[in-house]
């Protein structure tokens, strides 16, 4: 039989609290309670422009060992860029992008955690006799701790990428050299890695048509939803209409990702200057640390007094002010399935769905009925999406989401019996 005992590699892990973390403490709490035994290296001094933290534990009984970070580089390349943009500007010329960042944090801001935890990490495979490593990331740089451990160790390395490196993607704002370096270090991944996990199909599919030669090793487990959060019992909404927002906005993302942040600040403005909404009857919630670019919005289109902006909160706090809310705005990237999508169904809100065609659109059509699809971005459509729900709302409850059928397929308890699955060899 198989060795249960696992590496796990994770720069984002408690007491860090930010979204990066409720995968990885899904699998350790979940492949703690089967009967494996997870040890946890993770970093003592994350960079804090990056990260939250707070005063999280790991899951009971697993253990973590940190390590440090020897450099946090995005503060220093960040002055050193707007120095050199002053400069140019005397020349009437302007820094376009940070290529401090591109050329010297390669492949990411997080390289300086990478040699004291690859000298910690065979520490601890060699003292618990690990046969696999588990690596989760972003950031990107912890794959190069994991390819180290297996070139040294020899052991089975699996990476687990929430979020795509190395792809080619229409409309991602990266210099040709940034696409080509990713595109070295992503194929000394795969040679090096056994398996790449990725959270979205559509990611998955895009892997093996880039990297066709490696395209078995790449497999699918989703993100979820943890079944202990799930709600006793339904809360009463709050009194204004309520569309809430948690998270990264993507607010300077290109348009054509579909991105366009004022599209529903436009909507707003619309509704309010046609008195259909007014601060006493409806209310946009955002948590999260873009307060002063969501401020900004809602002062350039007249809708200021409908928006309330929050600093980030703890997750239990965040869900119940989801559970009390009528629409949840979703706003997702092209090839990403942001977590809002995976809190949203089994919290039982509909969505107000601002998306690209693809994966995340068939999530909702299939288990969320009552929620509104605009692929098409618009504020007339925003408007109307959200005048439609209001005269519905007054009527009684809408359509319950289909939560248990959700919940089959997303909990985080069976996707980590998923990810069982493939943290040993074939036929281990």
């Amino acid at each position: 039989m198989a060795s249960k005992n696992l590496l796990m590699v994770c720069y984002y892990f408690p007491p860090l609290t930010d979204v990066g973390c409720k995968r990885s403490v899904a699998f350790a709490r979940y492949l703690k309670k089967d009967g494996w035994n997870p040890y946890v290296v993770s970093v003592k001094n994350p960079d804090r422009h990056y990260c939250s933290l707070g005063t999280d534990s790991p899951p009971d009984g697993v253990p973590v060992a940190y390590t440090y970070s020897l450099v946090n580089p995005i503060r220093f390349f960040g002055r050193a860029n707007g120095l050199l943009d002053r400069f140019l500007g005397l020349f009437n010329r302007r820094v376009e992008r940070n290529y401090f960042y591109e050329l010297l944090c390669i492949p990411d801001f997080f390289v300086g955690w990478v040699p004291l935890t690859i000298l910690k990490a065979v520490k601890l495979i060699r003292a618990h006799k690990i046969e696999t490593i588990y690596v989760s990331c972003s950031p990107f740089s912890a794959s190069l701790i994991g390819v180290a451990c297996r070139l040294i160790t020899g052991k089975r390395l699996v990476l687990d990428f929430r979020d795509p490196f190395g792809l080619t993607v229409e409309g991602f704002k990266i210099s040709r050299l940034k696409e080509k370096i990713d595109a070295f270090f992503m194929k000394l991944f795969f040679r090096h890695t056994d398996l790449l996990i990725v959270t979205t199909d559509e990611v998955r599919r895009e892997y093996a048509a880039q990297f066709p030669e490696f395209s078995e090793k790449v497999v699918t487990v989703h993100n979820g939803f943890d079944a202990t959060h799930l709600a006793t019992h339904r809360p009463e909404k709050f009194p204004r209409f309520t569309v809430i927002y948690t998270g990264q906005f993507y607010y300077k993302f290109n348009a054509s990702l579909n991105m366009y942040a004022d599209n529903f600040f436009a909507a707003l403005a619309r509704l309010k200057q046609e008195e259909a909404i007014s601060s006493e009857t409806f209310q946009f919630l955002f948590y999260g640390s873009e307060k002063e670019a969501i401020q900004g919005y809602a002062v350039q289109y007249g809708v200021e007094d409908l928006v309330v902006v929050s600093d980030r909160v703890s997750y239990e706090e965040v869900l119940q002010v989801m559970r009390r809310s009528h629409l949840q705005l979703l706003r997702i990237m092209k090839l990403m399935l942001s977590t809002k999508l995976f809190e949203g169904i089994p919290l039982n809100i509909p969505f107000l769905a601002t998306i690209p065609k693809g994966e995340a659109e068939e999530i909702i059509r299939r288990y969320s009925p009552a929620s509104y699809l605009i692929t098409e971005d618009s504020p007339e459509q925003i408007k109307g999406a959200i005048e439609d729900a209001m005269a519905r709302y007054a009527e009684g409850p809408l359509p319950d989401n289909h939560v248990a059928e959700f919940m089959e397929c997303f909990s985080r308890e069976n996707l980590t019996r998923k990810l069982m699955q493939y943290l040993v060899p074939d036929g281990s």
